[in-house]
């Protein structure tokens, strides 16, 4: 059977894909190659013979009228779908559980994969998805509307008709398709699901190439700007790779085993023919695409599912959708280990030229390698591969439930249940005993994690939200979306912006705060969030004291002191035989008011004042504390030169860890009151560029 005659929409893709380039170059020549195409495609389609024929040549004749007309009087008129307002509610509503229940970066990720929420996922977790070749898990794409066409199939299957079952899976992959934003890509993958199903609904097989081309046909002949969308180009280019090429790459792959070569040949056939889009726009090709994709594609399914379920429970109450939630951090970190060890191997990417011509030279050699290369062509397999009967590809199997092998079903299910012992395993695991605290590593500025007898207390939170958010992930529990109290020991962004994400992200059971809180934008920010959290708002002074956990939390500063000008939070947590001094950003004048009751000051660690800065009492505080270790923790090459040589030298002989060098730092302080200190303790990346959103004031 020909191509035309097996695809007849395939002229009409072709002749808006020609008429959408030439608009892009000049739009009079566009609208004259319109013009012409339609004139010409009538002439066929007056001159054949059989129907099929004349079939083909209308659509390709009435494609591109609309395409003249949409050039010369714009798109068709019509609502933007990315933005659909009835939907943004629900799209919220559905994010919400995955904010709460599942932790960063991994949060990202699962939002990025569940509802195109790609904003989400943190920047150097999204470049190493590009260095791997993998950052088309996180676009919605044919792959997503599979799944959720095949679990409308599994959940209607054999309960009602399959005209009933067709209609509800077209029901659902629109309502997801404008749920999730109706990019280009999106509607492609969407249009081909809608069309699979109605060869489902009239008991034919659908054409998946045909579907692809009234897809292409569609979008390009409505709206020529389209063919300038990135995303579109790489879906529709991908499709078509795993259409044409899918087979004579894995029979070429016939001495590998059969997972593994069916996974191999899907993943070259779809990232071949994108090679020349990707290095033309992003001037960079991935080297360990194939290998990196083997491993992280098989996560993609049961992480959906998971995040799905998650999305969809927790709407209804958190407790349920804990499970599925765990289960998704877990799939969610193996994705985000696939992707980091392959991003970060030597040569995992490579610097191309980029640029439009530059694209016409990658485009020519990949066709013409596809095109003179034996070993892709059926007879090249044939020679190698033996007598092969070849398989029709023109249609594939349509969405339902039998997409899946029983044999598949059962071991997701195994998969399935062992993960979920697992976690239930963890959950009901007897928190450790002791206590453990976390200087993390947020840049220039402070935050630190207390665990002690299963409550946590944070004190500040660094610049950086999403950074914040990321150690935070790093450091507790899966399940853990609890922080027992927050303290702000002052109202400067290098303290207090991390503290706001918490209050939107994590149930936090107190929040205090010096008395006379110095006003501002932070302040306001950290007010308003309080309110709108409802949490339970404290301000404090010196001498007062609350119980933590089985540890005593205990107020030294402020104090009143009308010559201080900023009040800071000075705190001392005290558990058993350990002991741990704030300092916050005390002032010189506070320090001096402290050391009235040196006593008072005793601790097994020592954080000094405002990150290590100059200070005329770093000595004698020093001396009145009398620590065994001490940690700053700072920005790396901050521009305001902390810790200072005057800090680090009244430090002496006193072990000191700082974030900059040392990375997170934790001291752990079990039974034994050994007192054990880790570096780089979470293997997160240090943060990029010591980021602090705004300068503090002058000092």
């Amino acid at each position: 059977m020909t191509p035309v005659l097996r695809a007849p929409l395939l002229p009409a893709a072709a002749g808006a894909v020609c008429i959408a380039l030439a608009v892009q170059i000049a739009p009079v020549g566009g609208i004259a190659l319109a013009v012409a195409l339609a004139g010409g495609f009538t002439l066929l389609a007056l001159a054949s013979a059989d129907r099929p024929r004349r079939l083909c040549w209308c659509a390709a004749a009435l494609v591109a009228s609309i395409s003249a007309v949409t050039t010369l009087f714009g798109p068709l008129p019509g609502f933007d779908l990315r933005h659909a307002g009835p939907l943004d509610g629900l799209r919220e509503a559905l994010a919400e559980p995955l904010r709460h229940l599942v932790p960063e970066p991994e949060g990202g990720i699962v939002r990025g994969i569940v509802l195109g929420e790609r904003a989400a996922v943190d920047a150097d977790l999204a470049t190493a998805f590009a260095r791997s070749g993998t950052s088309h898990l996180l676009a919605i794409s044919g792959f997503n509307m599979t799944l959720v066409a095949t679990a409308v199939a599994l959940v209607a299957r054999g309960r009602v008709r399959p005209a009933i079952t067709a209609s509800l899976t077209i029901l659902c992959v629109l309502v997801y398709s404008v749920l999730v934003g109706l990019a280009p890509s999106v509607a492609r993958a969407a249009v081909m699901a809608v069309v699979a199903s109605l060869g489902l609904a009239f008991g034919r097989r659908a054409a998946t190439d045909n579907a692809l081309a009234l897809a292409v046909a569609t979008m390009v002949g409505i709206d020529a700007s389209a063919i300038g969308d990135v995303g579109f180009l790489l879906s529709a280019t991908a499709t078509a790779g795993l259409l044409y090429l899918g087979e004579p790459i894995s029979r070429r792959l016939h001495s590998l085993p059969g997972a593994i070569r069916q996974g191999l040949a899907t993943t070259l056939a779809a990232t071949l023919p994108t090679i020349p889009i990707i290095a033309a726009v992003f001037g960079r090709v991935s080297l360990v695409s194939p290998l990196a994709n083997l491993v992280a594609v098989p996560l993609f399914p049961p992480l959906m599912l998971a995040g799905a379920a998650t999305a969809v429970l927790g709407t209804v109450s958190p407790d349920l959708a804990m499970v599925p939630a765990l289960l998704a951090y877990a799939l969610a970190s193996g994705l985000r280990l696939v992707v980091e060890t392959a991003a970060a191997l030597p040569l995992a990417s490579l610097a191309v030229p980029d640029g439009p011509l530059a694209g016409l030279g990658y485009g020519g050699a990949t066709a013409l390698g596809l095109f003179f290369g034996p070993r892709l062509t059926w007879r090249g397999a044939q020679a190698i591969g033996g007598r092969v009967r070849p398989r029709r590809t023109s249609g594939v199997r349509p969405f339902a439930g039998h997409l899946f092998s029983r044999r598949a079903l059962w071991a997701s299910a195994a998969l399935g249940i062992v993960l979920v012992n697992a976690g239930a395993a963890l959950v009901l695991w007897p928190p450790p005993s002791g206590i453990r605290v976390r200087a993390l590593d947020v840049g220039q500025g402070d935050a630190f994690l207390v665990e002690l007898d299963g409550r946590t207390l944070l004190v500040d939170g660094g610049p950086d939200p999403a950074r914040l958010l990321a150690e935070l992930g790093a450091s507790l529990p899966p399940w853990n979306r609890r922080i027992d109290v927050v303290a702000l020991t002052h109202a400067h962004a290098d303290h207090a912006a991390g503290l706001i994400g918490v209050l939107e992200r994590y149930e936090v059971g107190l929040a205090i705060e010096p008395v006379g809180l110095n006003p501002g934008a932070v302040a306001t920010a950290w007010s308003d969030r309080i309110a709108r959290a409802h949490v339970p708002r404290r301000a404090v002074a010196a001498g007062a004291r609350m119980r933590v956990g089985d540890a005593t939390l205990t107020v030294l500063a402020p104090d009143g002191d009308p010559r201080v000008d900023v009040p800071s939070l000075v705190l001392r947590v005290e558990h058993g035989s350990f002991s741990m001094l704030f300092m916050g950003d005390a002032t010189e004048q506070a320090q001096a008011d402290l050391l009235l009751s040196p006593a008072s000051l005793g601790a097994r660690v020592y954080v000094p004042p405002h990150h290590g800065a100059a200070s005329a009492y770093a000595v004698p505080l020093v001396a009145a504390v009398r620590p065994s270790a001490a940690v700053i923790s700072v920005g790396a090459q901050n521009r305001y030169g902390h810790p200072t040589p005057e800090t680090l030298a009244a430090l002496g002989r006193v072990p000191t860890y700082r974030t900059d060098r040392d990375g997170t730092v934790e001291l752990d302080q079990g039974g034994n009151a050994q007192l054990v200190v880790r570096t780089h303790a979470n293997g997160l990346p240090p943060p990029r560029g010591g980021f602090l959103p705004h300068a503090p004031p002058a000092r």
